[in-house]
């Protein structure tokens, strides 16, 4: 993983260089209808996490009792990353409308979910997780959904920050609706929650190499997290873009 980092030096500056502009300005309404569409693209997969714990599940059913147990393990380890998605504990309260509050925090209506807001690289990430965890080989879809938690905990951390200040410096929040709005941000930042989800998907890649004999492909792995974090870094420049427009 470090490797991938250093190998994608220059696409984590880009999704840095995004965030440190954030709190520079009071953004235009389209501007803000654009980035919420498309933030929201590149984040929540709960379906491809359903998707891929079905894959694990359908496998088990598939197999001998001696390696049935490991996949359902896999299978579950992995659907744990969902949990706070679902709203599991939180009173049934989701993420999805944790991040729509987000966004009503700056938008004045729900015009920003129109497809015509989302930003094509954003639209080709949402489908490449998919295709991913859904349709490539089952450890692809492990090492996409583990690196997109560890890389979540990293980015939400920025994020909160950098929405933290673009409050405070050019907008009225009260200290309840700025609290309101930044729910979303926070949730995955207390208790290092994305760091807890990016081990149990570990737990759940181990479980599987176990049930099928075979070891990880630390290269295969790389590769990914250096793609995921390239087309990542070309959203981030597409923001940058706009911003300076």
């Amino acid at each position: 993983m470090t490797q991938a980092f250093c190998e994608a030096t220059e696409a984590v500056s880009k999704i840095d260089n995004f965030f440190a502009l954030v709190p520079t300005h009071r953004w235009s309404k389209s501007f803000l209808a654009h980035f919420f569409n498309s933030w929201k693209a590149t984040h929540l997969k709960m379906l491809a996490i359903y998707g891929l714990s079905c894959r694990l599940q359908r496998l088990a059913f598939a197999n001998s009792s001696s390696v049935r147990e490991q996949l359902f393990m896999a299978g579950a380890f992995n659907a744990e990353t969902s949990y706070e998605d679902l709203g599991l504990d939180y009173g049934g309260q989701t993420h999805a409308e944790l991040y729509h509050r987000l966004a009503g925090g700056f938008l004045d209506d729900a015009s920003w979910q129109l497809d015509q807001y989302c930003l094509p690289k954003a639209r080709e990430f949402k489908q490449w997780i998919y295709q991913n965890m859904v349709v490539n080989d089952i450890p692809k879809g492990l090492f996409t959904n583990m690196f997109s938690e560890i890389y979540n905990h990293g980015e939400y951390s920025i994020a909160l920050k950098a929405f933290s200040d673009l409050i405070d410096r050019h907008y009225s929040f009260s200290a309840a609706e700025k609290e309101q709005a930044l729910t979303y941000i926070h949730a995955h930042v207390a208790d290092e929650t994305e760091v807890d989800h990016f081990l149990v998907v570990v737990k759940a890649l181990n479980a599987y190499c176990q049930a099928t004999n075979t070891s990880i492909d630390y290269q295969q792995a790389q590769n990914l997290f250096v793609e995921y974090l390239t087309r990542l870094g070309s959203v981030m420049v597409d923001f940058t873009n706009m911003m300076t427009q």
